[in-house]
């Protein structure tokens, strides 16, 4: 039930008006009560009243649907004369109601005796693709010509842009009282009304595209931004502003950034915009030191994210290749975390006073192979819903005309993307293919690329991005640099790309800030160059932030991860055969797996773990007997070597390294997709016990009788204190290595309750973690914890440490070349799952 609307709200008198069978009553009716009638029984005069908040603002609406009426001429100026605003509706599938807009606008002016009056030109049914006559371009003429406002609905499951029409009538009916417009017979007046209305849209702040000119226009003027993506999620919070003052100092005028709606509702329905999720913040922190806002919402992102930013649940909720396309289910989400998210952005657009002068659909869609266009076209019809007509809108895609094909919708601007050494003259040749006219965009330069466990770490030459740079700049091309900051990784939130290759914690990409937030001479080439096209700031380049070696930490064993995570799962259940992470509830981490073998013949048998997703670490009873990497083939398969017992206990730990987030094949579910064999025997009769979020923070509340249960070659949690003596701690970096004994093979570290992030040196390129310093105590009391899945290295000692260096090491040198360099064609070769 609704709450009262305050006493002084303000009543509005909505009329919707247009031809019959146009839709008028299924729109209302959605409106007001959230569902589609198809056959309905008009009366003379049905009239809906309801208080809802339209920016902010509590109002009520007293809308007059006039279905019904269509052959009672002699009714319209009466329900005329009572509305504040107007619904002209009129239906994509037939001309003549498309034709007669015209009368009814007319007919309202005359009545009201006014030169202009809040209107909306609505084309319904939208939803009926194939039988549709009247264009979205003709419709944008029409309302071009009678100059109100366009906007396309309908009111079918799931409704489009139906409370948009209603919202932007409201809008409009509140410029209108602002700013009155005379009556026709005052004509007086109507000199000095038109001069009050020109200086008011002068000082009135807007962004759009000049077509004509090819260029965006700023406030009137001709614009273009020289931008640098950065993410406010792979930085703590107290690093934000450090970051983009840098950023700043740099010379550009714009930062890009993602929303990943995981970050945002990693539970489903409960939404966190808090602490390092606070978009609002960070947005109104960038607008304060002098930035524009490029936002990439998706709702799919990509980014070297876990599943690109889609939350796991989606994972539980549809069982088929159904992302990023039209599914209802997938849909359903999808208009719900709109609903939620876009409502924050409004207010923040440029044109309302905000920094953000531009918003993207999707994500390189056309490097995905639905390729289907009604699903780019129903995301822009939600955009368009909840942000208005005025904002731009646009696409990015690899620069091939494959890629623009599918990844292109009408109504939003078409953009691509590539590196230092492109034949941009071919690239920009490309984006006229199907943005005819209109800025030059490449929405990602790449000055740096991703980084691959096992693979030799990318890096790119600064000469090349500097002449690549220079060769757009001096056409005057608006450029992004994707990554400007790259930063880090924390905790699980790194993904993957095909055919299973995960990437690391690191996410320094090379970029002209490094993971640290470091000034490097890439820095510096990039900022002489924009200097010779724009203008610099007069402020002094930060200095580098003081990193500190803390020395060895000592760390003592605390307990094996088999017996912490089935003391403290938050569920456990059975079943006949093994269950994904997903069905179980769980997201990241680990899953424990555990069942009988009834014949203790088991010594020489062979365990086919092929359908593992990610990692599994296998153990009879608590002592390990293998690994199996779903990456490696060989290890899928695990010979037996231990003699087993009159009835042996089988434990597999699963690890989840990261979901895929870039490919065809997004169905990246964890745990185990296939049946567990013992030579060829299925495996059944599985409990299965999650972590939950034991591993979100670092893992406490250790089992103390479970020292004498030391195995050094299984899953193991190792923990121990250092100091920090300085009265502001500094910027650290955790060396997984002892003096003596090597690396520490593969884990999660963390430093006081927080987790850095995957450790892997064995592999490389990355070796240390970064340590932010806001994360450590100015105290004798901070701790460090790692949970070492592969086996300790030191051996059957239960102590053994590590070190806190005062440097970054993420070139190990590595079994595997680099990823090759900006090549989406190369990533899009690996669609199938492995």
């Amino acid at each position: 039930m609704q709450s009262a609307p305050p006493d002084n709200a303000v009543t509005y008198k909505l009329v919707v008006v247009g031809d019959g069978g146009v839709g008028k009553s299924a729109l209302t009716i959605q409106f007001f009560q959230k569902m589609f009638v198809e056959d309905y029984d008009p009366t003379i005069e049905d009239s809906y009243i309801q208080h809802v908040e339209v920016d902010g603002q509590v109002c009520i609406l007293d809308v007059l649907d006039t279905a019904g009426q269509e052959e009672f001429s002699a009714l319209r100026e009466q329900y005329m004369r009572k509305g504040d605003g107007f619904l002209i509706v009129y239906s994509v599938i037939d001309s003549n109601s498309c034709k007669n807009t015209r009368q009814f606008y007319n007919q309202i002016l005359r009545v009201k005796d006014r030169k202009c009056y809040p209107m909306i030109l609505v084309a319904n049914k939208i939803d009926l693709v194939h039988l549709r006559k009247i264009s979205e371009e003709e419709g944008r003429e029409l309302a071009a010509e009678l100059q109100i406002p366009y906007i396309e609905t309908s009111a079918k499951v799931p409704p489009v842009s139906v409370e948009a029409a209603f919202h932007e009538l409201v809008r409009a009916i509140r410029r209108q009282n602002q700013n009155p417009m005379p009556l026709r017979k005052k004509r007086r007046y109507l000199n000095r009304c038109r001069l009050i209305v020109h200086i008011q849209c002068q000082a009135q702040r807007s962004f759009g595209i000049d077509f004509d000119r090819n260029t965006f226009v700023k406030d009137g003027k001709p614009f273009r931004y020289v931008s640098g993506s950065i993410h406010m999620y792979r930085m703590p919070r107290e690093y934000w502003a450090d970051r983009l003052q840098r950023m700043w100092a740099a010379g550009l005028n714009a930062i890009q950034t993602y929303v990943f709606w995981d970050q945002h509702e990693s539970v489903k329905g409960i939404y966190n915009f808090d602490d390092n999720n606070d978009l609002v913040a960070f947005i109104q922190l960038a607008q304060k030191i002098g930035f524009l806002v490029i936002l990439r919402v998706g709702p799919y992102g990509c980014g070297e994210h876990e599943f690109g930013g889609l939350p796991w649940w989606l994972l539980r909720d549809l069982t088929d290749v159904q992302f990023r396309q039209m599914n209802s289910i997938y849909l359903n989400a999808v208009n719900q975390w709109m609903s939620v998210l876009l409502p924050k952005i409004r207010p923040l657009l440029y044109n309302n006073g905000g920094s953000v002068i531009s918003v993207q659909i999707e994500n390189e869609y056309g490097s995905y192979p639905a390729c289907d266009h009604d699903y780019m076209s129903y995301l822009r019809d939600i955009f368009r819903q909840y942000l208005g007509e005025n904002v731009v809108l646009f696409t990015v895609d690899g620069d091939g005309l494959d890629y623009l094909k599918c990844g292109t919708v009408k109504g939003a601007y078409a953009t691509v993307d590539f590196g230092p050494g492109t034949n941009i003259n071919a690239s920009f040749s490309t984006q006229r293919q199907y943005a005819p006219n209109g800025p030059l965009i490449n929405t990602e330069f790449y000055p740096g690329w991703l980084d691959l466990w096992g693979y030799k770490h990318s890096t790119v030459d600064t000469a090349d991005i500097v002449r690549t740079l220079d060769q757009m700049l001096s056409i005057g091309v608006n450029v992004n640099f994707y990554m400007f900051y790259g930063g880090t990784n924390f905790g699980f939130t790194s993904g993957a790309d095909p055919d299973y290759k995960p990437q690391p914690t690191s996410y320094d990409y090379d970029a002209p800030i490094s993971e640290p937030g470091d000034i490097t001479s890439k820095y510096m080439a990039i900022r002489t160059l924009i200097g010779k096209y724009l203008p610099l700031p007069s402020v002094p380049i930060p200095a580098n932030n003081t990193k500190k070696a803390y020395g060895s930490v000592q760390l003592t064993f605390k307990q094996s991860l088999l017996s912490y995570i089935k003391n403290h799962s938050p569920h456990c259940e059975t079943s006949t055969y093994p269950k994904r992470f997903e069905e179980l509830g769980q997201n990241q981490a680990f899953v424990v797996y555990s069942t009988v073998l009834s014949n203790p013949a088991v010594q020489g048998k062979v365990l086919d773990l092929s359908g593992v997703r990610d990692r599994a670490y296998v153990l009879l009873g608590e002592k390990s007997i293998g690994t199996a990497y779903r990456a490696n083939s060989s290890s899928l398969k695990l010979t037996i070597q231990a003699p087993g017992n009159r009835e042996t206990n089988l434990n597999i730990i699963v690890e989840n390294m990261g979901r895929l987030n870039f490919g065809g094949f997004l169905l990246d579910t964890k745990g185990f997709v296939r049946n567990i064999t013992l030579n060829g025997q299925i495996l059944s009769n599985w409990t299965m016990c999650t972590s939950g979020a034991l591993f979100d923070q670092a893992p406490t509340d250790f089992n103390a009788n479970q020292a004498n249960d030391f195995d050094p070659n299984a899953p193991n949690i190792f923990s121990g204190n250092f100091s920090v003596t300085d009265k502001i701690p500094s910027d650290t970096f955790l060396l997984p290595t002892t003096i003596t004994n090597g690396y520490w093979p593969k884990g999660v570290a963390y430093i006081n309750q927080y987790n850095l992030g995957r450790y892997w040196p064995v592999v490389g390129p990355q070796v240390t973690l970064y340590a932010p310093a806001p994360w450590l105590k100015p105290s004798a009391n901070n701790s460090l914890t790692m949970v070492e899945l592969q086996s300790s290295p030191c051996g059957t000692q239960t102590t053994c440490s590590v070190e806190l260096v005062d440097y970054p090491i993420l070139d190990k040198p590595t079994l595997f070349e680099a990823p090759i360099l900006y090549k989406r064609q190369h990533r899009d070769n690996h669609l199938s799952d492995n």
